[in-house]
């Protein structure tokens, strides 16, 4: 038997004990294939965000613009920032099928499918609004194998459907034609009061409210269960707007879910466990924290030193991401919250903010890192945190190549895809599907290049050199994004300014 010498042995340990410290510091780099779904001849290519826009074999919907002008002005677009035709669309097997539109209409938009292909979502059809007495911007659609169905209304001009479970049951809003005095906020910023709706079997029903004139759902989970934000009362607050609080509809019943002490809230989603996830103010409504809702009991998930955080998304395991303000409300970084503790997602070397929009069953995050000069975004990138591990940049982690610049990522599956926007070359936004490469099909031909037979190719490009277009754009949506999820607290505004 060969002996070994205490120096040995302890030469061994030193070794064995760096192998350790560097095995716990390697941060496990997944790789991607890349699809650009492209357009149908038009400018952009876009998706929902915080709705079920993918499933896990990869079916995956949105919407792109045509070629056409949309025939009326603005506020009236159907797309607003491009003011071109619409056309939604499904994405499976690396074919991309336009739905197509009602038989009045020009224009449509996804929000979400389930594992059946059921695809809902909006599409124009010809009308006026009985509020406004401006065309009908669109009307809740359903697509069901290639046939095409309009929701209706509550008597307004406009409604929307948001999310369907597995069992095809619907949900979404509508406008009842009854003028709105409270500021609920609309989908579309009119002035009509908005309903919350389910459909099934061809027949929409009015889901109720908490006490006041208005209600918007935002999930659905396969036991029937709704959840949402809804008026609590018909009186204005001091802030001159209606009181609002997070809801669960089950059974014909909708239950107030109650609050952090603040007279804002609502619930953004909700998983098989019937967990549900969102937002709400504490007293006084100067600081807006992230809950987690079960069984009875709101438990506020806490910030990263700030006084806002805000959940965006949750696993079926119950996994939180969202962002939270940092100490002293200086900074905005991304949050993965587990079993009571909120980790932070620290931004991409260079960069000064991280926002979370997805989560899966892994406890893999994706979103957005980006820096803020006190003026502008002078650079941005989608990123992927696999199971809470620093962010990494998606642009560097694709076996294929793209001229495709990821600037958010906003949807994960629990089977690892990932559903990004990214800039082209002329400034375009375009969809980005990530396969994972042990997933990818080796006959995929809509990707930009080929499929390579290495390992994986570092993709080099990043969006450090935006143009005017890209910045006005990326400050857009920072900017609308940051304060719809920030329940009018106004400590918000200054991080944009």
């Amino acid at each position: 038997m060969k002996r070994f010498s205490i120096p040995a042995l302890a030469l061994a340990s030193t070794c064995m004990f760096h192998l350790f410290l560097a095995a716990q510091k390697t941060v496990h780099r997944p790789h991607y294939h890349l699809v650009d779904v492209g357009t149908f001849g038009g400018p952009n290519s876009v998706y929902n965000v915080t709705t079920r826009i993918a499933t896990n074999d990869g079916k995956i919907v949105g919407a792109a613009n045509t070629a056409d002008v949309d025939l009326n002005s603005p506020p009236y677009c159907f797309d607003q920032e491009t003011c071109f035709v619409q056309h939604a669309w499904e994405w499976r097997d690396g074919v991309v099928t336009d739905l197509g539109v009602l038989q009045d209409g020009y224009s449509s938009y996804t929000n979400a499918i389930n594992v059946h292909g059921l695809i809902v979502g909006q599409s124009q059809e010809d009308g006026v609004d009985p509020v406004t007495r401006g065309p009908i911007v669109f009307l809740g659609t359903v697509w069901d194998h290639g046939k095409i169905q309009s929701l209706g209304t509550f008597g307004g001009g406009n409604s929307i459907a948001l999310a369907v479970n597995d069992q095809n049951f619907v949900i979404g809003a509508a406008e009842n034609g009854i003028p709105d005095t409270l500021g609920f906020p609309s989908f579309l910023d009119l002035a009509s009061q908005i309903r919350p709706f389910g459909w099934t079997g061809g027949k929409l029903f009015d889901l109720g409210d908490l006490g006041g004139p208005g209600a918007f759902p935002l999930d659905v989970n396969n036991h029937g269960q709704v959840v949402g934000v809804s008026l609590t009362s018909s009186t204005p607050t001091q802030f001159g707007v209606g009181p609002t609080a997070p809801f669960l509809w089950e059974r014909g019943r909708m239950q107030n879910l109650g609050s952090l002490g603040g007279s804002f809230g609502g619930a953004v989603v909700i998983n098989e466990r019937g967990q549900v996830a969102g937002s709400s103010n504490l007293a006084g409504d100067q600081a807006t924290h992230a809950f987690l809702w079960e069984q009875g009991r709101m438990t506020d998930l806490g910030t990263l030193g700030g006084s806002l955080s805000n959940a965006a998304w949750m696993s079926g395991n119950g996994y939180v991401t969202g962002f939270s303000l940092t100490t002293g409300d200086q900074g905005i970084h991304a949050f993965l919250w587990s079993q009571g503790v909120m980790k932070d997602l620290i931004p991409i070397d260079g960069e000064s903010s991280t926002n979370a929009w997805g989560v899966n069953s892994r406890g893999d995050v994706v979103g957005q890192s980006w820096f803020w000069d006190g003026h502008e975004v002078t650079s941005s990138h989608a990123f992927v945190s696999v199971n809470g591990e620093r962010p990494l940049d998606l642009n560097t982690l694709l076996t294929n190549v793209s001229d495709l610049n990821m600037f958010e990522a906003d949807y994960v599956t629990d089977s690892g895809w990932i559903v990004a926007r990214g800039f082209s070359p002329t400034g375009e936004l375009h969809t980005a599907i990530l396969i994972p490469s042990d997933k990818a099909s080796n006959d995929m031909t809509i990707v930009n290049g080929p499929l390579t037979t290495e390992d994986h190719i570092t993709t080099l490009r990043s969006v450090n050199h935006l143009t005017p277009q890209m910045r006005a754009i990326l400050r857009s949506r920072l900017a609308h994004a940051l304060a719809l999820r920030s329940l009018g607290n106004s400590k918000m505004t200054h991080l944009l300014d």
